[in-house]
This record gives C-alpha cells, structure tokens and sequence, in this order.
C-alpha cells in the first residue's frame, strides 16, 4: 500500500466527528441521531481509501537525462583531447 494510511485514517476520522460536530451546532441534525456515529466511521473509511489511492499522479516522472560523460570527452587543462 502506497500513501500514507495512518495519517489518511486520522485525518477522515477527525474530519467526520467535527463535521458531524458541525451539523448539530448549527441544528442540522438533532443530537439524538445515529448520523453522529456514521459520519466518523464514513470519514473513517474515506481517509483510508484516499490514502490508499495517493499520490493522485500518473506515476513516477522520470527526470530529464543530460548527456554523457565518458572518458574520452574529459579533458585536463594539460594534455589534449586526442
């Protein structure tokens, strides 16, 4: 598994409860609801598969190659290139 899970587990978890937090401060939702508890275990799950699929690029990039050095182009500044 690439990505980071623990972190995506944390992060999903905590932004569930405080949306869920959220929606009953502003009377969304009444406290007696069971959404309070689905809401984290969502985040929950939704910060593990985020995790799982990042990084969201196409892949590795590979680096631009410059050209070669070889033996026969290194030249000191006493004996020649010959």
């Amino acid at each position: 598994m690439k990505g980071r899970p623990f972190l995506g587990i944390i992060s999903g978890f905590l932004f569930g409860l405080f949306g869920g937090l959220t929606l009953i401060l502003f009377g969304v939702i009444p406290l007696h609801s069971d959404l309070l508890w689905i809401l984290p275990l969502i985040g929950l799950l939704l910060g593990l598969t985020l995790a799982a699929w990042a990084p969201f690029g196409s892949g590795p990039q590979q680096a631009a190659q410059g050209p070669t050095v070889t033996d026969d182009t290194i030249v000191d500044g006493d004996t020649s290139a010959d």
